[in-house]
C-alpha cells in the first residue's frame, strides 16, 4: 500500500471520528444518551465499526496476496511436469485490448466502445474483415471487433469467461460484456436443403451456449458478403440492409415488405452509381438478386432461424461486398486497425441503442439491489423509530405529570388518570415481555428506561387510590370477625366470606401468592362504591385497576403490605373449625360423580364389545355406569380428584397454614385424595363385579346349536369371550404403575432372543394398580405361564377339542349311536377329552373365587356343562334299558316271589343272593364298576356320585339307596364271599318266665333264670335241615312253642316277628311278645353293623328299574 492510500485511510478515519463525536454531542440527548459515559461508549463502538469496515478489505487483499506469493514459491520449488503453462490460459489478447482501449478511450472505455463478437467461417470473415482472424481483434475509433471463431464450432468456455471478465461494465453490476454479435454468413446460407437446415439449428444452439457462458444475450446482426466481378474500391459505399424490431415467425410478411423496399432502393442507387462507372454494379446486382429469388429464400432462412424457443434476438440483416486487403502503404499506425465501412457504422450506431438482456440469475446484481434496498429500508426505519420513540417519551412524561398533580383532584378524576397511566404501563410492559413493535426498534428503543421511571409514579398513585383503602377494608373486616362473640348471628354470617377475605389479605402481604384476576373478582363483589363516585364509573374502573395491581405484585415484591400475624392466626383457627363440615368427603365425592355422569353414558354389553355380537353365547340385561370406566377415569375423574386435592391444598397449605406446623391428617390434601380415590375404585370394582356376574350363558338343547356356540367361543379372532376379557383387562389397568413401556419392551425382546419358540408375555408383577387384586383372577387367564397352569388359551384349545368331537358325532352316519357310545365312555370314565375339558372349565370357575362366581359359572362352567348334558341326557334313558335287561330281569328271575322279597313260603337262595351282592365280584358291583365307574365311585364303603363327571345326570335315589344297601349287606354278611354272620345272644329274665329255649340251625340256647351269659351263633350254620325255634315256659305251665320256622331264612323270619330296640352301636334288645303279656327277651350283640338284623331291610325289597330319573 503506497503513501497516498495510507493518507486517504487516515483521513477517512479522522473524519468519521469527528462527525460521530459531533453527532453525539449535539443530538445525543434527543436519542436518550444524556450521560457522558454513554456518549463515550457509543463513540467507541462506532469507531470500532468504522475500523472494521475499512480494515476488512485490506486484510482480505493482503491475505490473498500472501497466499498467492506462497503458492508461487511452492510451485517454483516443486514444479509439476504435466501441468500446462499458465500463460496459455491468460488469453493475452484481452490484455492488449484493455491496454489499447484505455489508452485511446480512457478509463471508462467499456461504456464508449461498441464491443462486437464476430462469428463465422475463417474464409468468409477474411473476405469482409481482412486480417481479423489473424489479429483476433481490430479496433477503430469506438468500435471493437473480436473474432470468436466459426459459429458451428464448440464454444471455448474459458475464452468466453475471460471475455466476460474483461469486457463487462463495472457499473451497473458487471453487465453488457458485448454490444452486438455479428454473424458473417457463408455464400451458401440461402440453400434449401437438409444440410443447411442442420447448420442453422446447430448455429442457434451454439449461440445459446455462448450466451449462457456470458450470461448475456446481445442482438444478432447477420452480414452476408456479396461477390463482385470487378473491384469496388472507388465506389461510394453505403450501408445496405434492414433492421427488425422483434423478429418472429408471424412477422415474416413485414420482412418481405422491408426486403422489397430495400430492393427498390438498391435499384435506384445502383442505377445512379453505374452511370458514374460501369464497374459499380454491386447495388444493382443485389437488387436484381433480391427481386428474382433471394427474398423468398431470405424469408425461409429467417423463419428457420427464429423457429426455436431458444432462438437469438435477430436485429438486422446487412449486405456488403467483399473487401480487398489493404496495401502496405495504406496500413494504419497500429497492427489491429479496423477498416470502418458504412455497414459497420450502422451496426455500431444501432447496437448502442439496444440494451440486450441478461441470461440466468445474476447473484451479484441481486445482492447489490438487496444491499441498496436494505440500506434504504434501514434509513427509513431509523427515522421512523426516532420519531416514534420521541413521541412515546413525550406521552410518558405527560402522563407522569398528570398523575403527580392529581393529589388535589376528586377521587373520580384520580381513578381516570390512574387508569390512563395503567393502560400506558400495560402497553410498555407488553412490549418489554413480547418485544417492542418493529418500528420502535433499530437501536433507538427506550421502552425499559421509560417503564422504570414510570413505576415510581404508578406505585405512589396506586397506593393513594387503591392499595391502601382496599387493605384497610380487609383489615377492618377480619378484626371485627375476631371481636364478635362465637354465637353472634353476624359472626356466623361473616364466617361464610372470611376465607376469601383472608385469602385476599394474605395476597396483599405475600406477593408470590397474588392473583390479579381473583383480586379483581373479589373487589367487584365486596368493595362498595365510595362516596362521590357513580356506580357505573366505579364498576368500570376499579376491577381493572385492582387486577393490574394484583398482577404487578409478583413483579414488585417490595410493594407488599404488612400483615398482622396475630390477626391471621385467629382467623385461621376460626376457619379450620369449619372446614371439615364444608368439605365433607361424601359431599365432594357425590358432586364429582354427578358431574361426571352427565358426560359418560351407561354402557351395555354390546357397546363394551364395540358391536361384536355376543348374544349367541351370553347376554346381560345390566349396564355398567359410564363413570366407572377407564375413559371416565383418565379424562375426568382423575383430574377431578386432583383438582379437589389441589383446592384443599390451596385452602389449607397457605391460606389456612403458615407452612411451619403440620395439619391433622383428616383434613390434609393427601388424605382427601386417598379417600376419594379409594372410594371411587371400590365402587368401580363393585360395579364391574356386579355387571360381569349378571352375564348369563345362552342355553341350547340341540347339538348343532352347541357346536356353533363352541365354534364362536374358541375363534381367536371373533370370540366374544376373548373380547370381553380383553375389555376387562383394559378397564382394570386404571392408574397402573409399573416399570414403563421401555422396560417392558426390553424385557420382552430379551425373552424372544432367549427362546424364540415362546411368546414373551408381560410379567404378572410388572404393573400394579388399585384394581389389580380384584381383576387379577380374570386378567391372569391371558398369560400362558401362570403358576396354577390355568390360561384362556388352553381353555379355548380344549373347547375346540370338544367341538370337534361333537362335530364328528353330528356328521356321522348314526349320530345317536355315537352319542350313546360317547355317553357310555363317560359313564365308564374312559372319555378323557370331554371329562378333562369340563374339569378344566370347572377349575377355572373355582379358581376365580367367590367374587367372580357368577362370571365363572356362566362363561367357563356352564358352556361345558351344557355340552355334557347334551351328550349324557339322551344316553341316560338308554342306560336304564341296559340296567333293566342285564340286572333287573336277572334279579327278578332269581328272587321274584321269594322271601324275604315277598312274604312267601318260597325262599331266596343265599348263594344266589351272594352272587348278586358279593363285593367287587358280584353281579351288581361288577356292572357298576364296568359301566358307571366314571360317574359313581365307592368312598368309605358306600357308593357316591362323582360330583364332577355326573353333572347334568339325575340319578334315581332308590337306585343309590339300593346300591348302598347291597354294599352294607356285602360288607356285613359276605365278608368271606358267602352269606355268613356271627353274633352273640344273651337271654334276659322276664316276668313269670322260668325257661326259654332257642334253636338256630341246630345251635341251642337254654335259659332257666340263672345268671345270663353270651353265647355265640353262626348263621346260616352248617346248612343241613335248617330251622329256627323259640320255646318258653312259665311258672304255671310247661314248655310251650312260641314259633317255629324252617328253611335258610328261618332265623330271619323269627327276627321279623320280634321287636328290636337298639341299646348301643352293637347291641340290640329282641323282644318276642308271648301270651298273657309275657315277654321273651334276648340281647343281640353284633360284630359288624347290625349283623343279621340288616337282612330285615330286604323284606318286601324291590330292585329299582331305573338308574336315572
Amino acid at each position: 500500500m503506497n503513501k497516498w492510500k495510507w493518507t486517504g485511510l487516515i483521513f477517512i478515519i479522522l473524519l468519521g471520528a469527528i462527525l460521530l463525536a459531533l453527532g453525539l454531542f449535539f443530538g445525543g440527548d434527543s436519542l436518550g444518551y444524556t450521560a457522558t459515559g454513554q456518549k463515550v461508549q457509543i463513540w467507541l463502538q462506532g469507531m470500532l465499526l468504522l475500523f472494521g469496515l475499512l480494515l476488512t478489505p485490506i486484510l482480505i487483499t493482503n491475505s490473498y496476496r500472501l497466499w498467492a506469493q506462497d503458492k508461487t514459491k511452492r510451485e517454483l520449488l516443486n514444479p509439476i511436469q504435466n501441468e500446462k503453462p499458465k500463460e496459455s490460459l491468460l488469453f493475452t489478447e484481452f490484455l492488449d485490448i484493455k491496454k489499447q482501449c484505455r489508452y485511446r478511450l480512457g478509463l471508462f472505455w467499456r461504456y464508449k466502445v461498441c464491443k462486437c463478437l464476430v462469428l463465422g467461417n475463417l474464409s468468409d470473415v477474411e473476405l469482409l474483415l481482412p486480417n481479423l482472424p489473424k489479429d483476433q481483434w481490430q479496433l477503430s475509433d469506438n468500435m471493437l471487433m473480436v473474432y470468436g471463431g466459426d459459429i458451428q464450432d464448440d464454444p471455448n468456455t474459458l475464452w468466453l469467461q475471460a471475455l466476460k471478465r474483461h469486457f463487462s461494465r463495472i457499473f451497473p453490476f458487471f453487465s453488457k460484456p458485448l454490444d452486438a454479435v455479428i454473424w458473417v454468413s457463408s455464400k451458401h446460407y440461402l440453400d434449401d436443403n437438409r444440410q443447411q437446415q442442420s447448420r442453422i439449428e446447430n448455429a442457434v444452439l451454439k449461440l445459446q451456449t455462448r450466451n449462457k457462458v456470458l450470461k448475456w444475450s446481445a442482438p444478432l446482426y447477420l452480414v452476408a458478403g456479396q461477390q463482385c466481378e470487378r473491384l469496388q474500391t472507388e465506389r461510394i459505399e453505403q450501408s445496405v440492409g434492414v433492421l427488425f424490431t422483434e423478429l418472429k415467425k408471424e412477422d415474416m410478411e413485414s420482412v418481405v415488405v422491408s426486403l422489397n423496399q430495400l430492393a427498390k432502393t438498391c435499384c435506384q442507387r445502383g442505377v445512379r452509381q453505374i452511370k458514374d462507372n460501369l464497374h459499380y454494379s454491386f447495388l444493382l446486382k443485389l437488387s436484381q438478386d433480391l427481386a428474382k429469388r433471394n427474398i423468398t429464400n431470405i424469408k425461409r432462412y429467417l423463419t428457420s432461424l427464429v423457429a426455436f424457443p431458444y432462438s437469438p434476438y435477430v436485429r438486422g440483416l446487412f449486405f456488403t461486398p467483399h473487401q480487398s486487403k489493404p496495401n502496405n502503404e495504406n496500413m494504419t499506425i497500429f497492427d489491429h486497425s479496423l477498416a470502418m465501412t458504412p455497414t459497420w457504422q450502422s451496426i455500431r450506431d444501432d447496437a448502442h441503442s439496444q440494451l440486450g438482456r441478461r441470461m440466468g440469475i445474476q447473484w451479484g446484481t441481486w445482492s447489490c439491489y438487496a444491499l441498496l434496498s436494505l440500506m434504504g429500508t434501514m434509513c427509513l426505519a431509523l427515522g421512523t423509530s426516532y420519531f416514534r420513540n420521541v413521541s412515546l417519551i413525550d406521552d410518558s412524561i405527560e402522563l407522569v405529570k398528570q398523575a403527580d398533580n392529581s393529589v388535589k383532584q376528586d377521587y373520580t378524576s384520580r381513578l381516570h388518570i390512574q387508569h390512563q397511566l395503567q393502560q400506558h404501563l400495560e402497553q410498555l410492559l407488553y412490549r418489554q415481555q413480547q418485544g417492542a413493535p418493529l418500528l420502535y426498534r433499530f437501536g433507538l428503543n427506550h421502552n425499559d428506561e421509560v417503564l422504570k421511571r414510570m413505576w415510581l409514579t404508578y406505585r405512589a398513585t396506586n397506593s393513594r387510590n387503591i392499595a391502601t383503602p382496599f387493605y384497610n377494608i380487609m383489615t377492618d373486616y377480619l378484626t371485627l370477625l375476631t371481636e364478635l362473640p362465637p354465637d353472634d348471628p353476624k359472626r356466623i354470617k361473616m364466617v361464610d366470606s372470611a376465607y376469601d377475605v383472608l385469602k385476599v389479605y394474605l395476597m396483599m402481604g405475600h406477593p408470590e401468592r397474588s392473583d390479579g384476576v381473583y383480586l379483581s373478582q373479589f373487589a367487584s363483589k365486596q368493595w362498595r362504591t365510595p362516596e362521590g363516585v357513580s356506580d357505573g364509573e366505579w364498576q368500570m374502573l376499579m376491577p381493572d385497576l385492582v387486577r393490574f395491581w394484583g398482577q404487578l405484585l409478583k413483579l414488585h415484591p417490595n410493594w407488599a403490605q404488612n400483615n398482622d400475624v396475630h390477626l391471621i392466626k385467629n382467623i385461621r383457627q376460626i376457619l379450620i373449625n369449619k372446614i371439615g363440615v364444608q368439605n365433607a368427603v361424601n359431599t365432594l365425592y357425590q358432586e364429582m360423580i354427578q358431574r361426571a355422569s352427565q358426560h359418560y353414558a351407561n354402557q351395555n354389553l354390546n357397546q363394551l364389545l364395540e358391536g361384536l355380537d355376543s348374544k349367541m353365547l351370553f347376554f346381560s340385561n345390566a349396564e355398567i355406569p359410564g363413570v366407572y370406566t377407564r375413559k371416565a377415569w383418565e379424562d375426568s375423574i382423575e383430574d377431578e380428584i386432583a383438582e379437589a386435592a389441589k383446592y384443599r391444598k390451596e385452602q389449607i397449605d397457605w391460606v389456612l397454614s403458615d407452612g411451619e406446623s403440620d395439619l391433622t391428617a383428616s383434613i390434609s390434601p393427601d388424605a382427601l385424595k386417598k379417600q376419594l380415590t379409594d372410594r371411587y375404585f371400590s365402587e368401580y370394582s363393585a360395579a364391574w363385579l356386579y355387571f360381569l356376574n349378571t352375564i348369563q350363558w345362552q342355553s341350547y338343547n340341540n347339538v348343532s346349536d352347541i357346536i356353533e356356540q363352541l365354534t364362536l367361543l374358541a375363534d381367536t379372532r371373533q370370540s366374544p369371550l376373548i373380547a370381553l376379557i380383553n375389555v376387562v383387562k383394559y378397564q382394570s389397568e386404571v392408574a397402573h404403575k409399573g416399570d414403563g413401556f421401555s422396560d417392558n419392551l426390553i424385557r420382552s425382546a430379551k425373552k424372544i432372543v432367549d427362546n424364540k419358540s415362546k411368546i414373551a408375555l408381560p410379567e404378572s408383577n410388572e404393573v400394579t394398580g388399585p384394581l389389580t387384586t380384584t381383576f387379577l383372577p380374570v386378567t391372569s387367564l391371558l398369560n400362558n405361564d401362570n403358576k396354577n397352569g390355568l390360561s384362556l388359551q388352553t381353555y379355548l384349545s380344549r373347547i375346540t377339542q370338544v367341538r370337534l368331537k361333537l362335530q364328528n358325532i353330528a356328521n356321522s352316519a348314526d349320530p345317536q349311536a355315537m352319542m350313546q357310545g360317547l355317553a357310555k365312555s363317560v359313564f365308564k370314565g374312559t372319555s378323557v377329552d370331554l371329562t378333562e375339558t369340563r374339569d378344566y372349565g370347572n377349575l377355572i370357575a373355582a379358581n376365580l373365587g367367590e367374587e367372580w362366581s357368577g362370571f365363572g359359572y356362566s362363561l367357563f362352567k356352564q358352556p361345558l356343562e351344557q355340552s355334557w348334558q347334551v351328550v349324557l341326557a339322551p344316553a341316560a334313558n338308554s342306560f336304564n334299558d341296559v340296567w333293566q335287561n342285564y340286572i333287573v330281569n336277572q334279579w327278578e328271575k332269581s328272587f321274584a316271589g321269594r322271601y324275604p322279597f315277598k312274604n312267601s313260603d318260597n325262599e331266596a337262595s343265599l348263594a344266589e343272593l351272594a352272587r348278586f351282592l358279593r363285593a367287587d365280584t358280584g353281579i351288581i358291583d361288577s356292572f357298576i364298576t364296568s359301566e358307571l365307574s366314571g360317574v359313581l365311585e365307592k368312598k368309605g364303603g358306600i357308593w357316591v356320585i362323582n360330583s364332577v363327571n355326573a353333572q347334568g345326570l339325575n340319578f334315581s335315589s332308590k337306585f343309590l339307596n339300593a346300591l348302598n344297601l347291597f354294599n352294607e349287606l356285602s360288607t356285613e354278611l359276605l365278608a368271606t364271599g358267602d352269606v355268613s354272620v356271627a353274633f352273640d345272644l344273651m337271654p334276659r329274665s322276664g316276668s313269670k318266665i322260668v325257661r326259654m329255649e332257642l334253636l338256630i340251625n341246630k345251635q341251642k340256647m337254654e335259659y332257666f333264670n340263672q345268671s345270663p351269659t353270651w353265647q355265640r351263633f353262626n348263621w346260616p350254620g352248617d346248612g343241613y335241615s335248617p330251622y329256627s325255634q323259640l320255646s318258653w315256659s312259665s311258672d304255671t305251665s310247661g314248655l310251650r312253642l312260641y314259633q317255629y320256622y324252617s328253611g335258610d331264612w328261618a332265623w330271619i323270619r323269627l327276627l321279623e316277628s320280634a321287636s328290636v330296640k337298639p341299646l348301643d352301636s352293637s347291641r340290640y334288645e329282641l323282644i318276642w311278645q308271648a301270651p298273657d303279656e309275657r315277654k321273651l327277651r334276648f340281647i343281640l350283640r353284633t360284630q359288624l353293623g347290625k349283623g343279621p338284623l340288616t337282612l330285615l331291610k330286604l323284606r318286601n325289597f324291590t330292585l329299582p328299574k331305573k338308574v336315572f330319573e
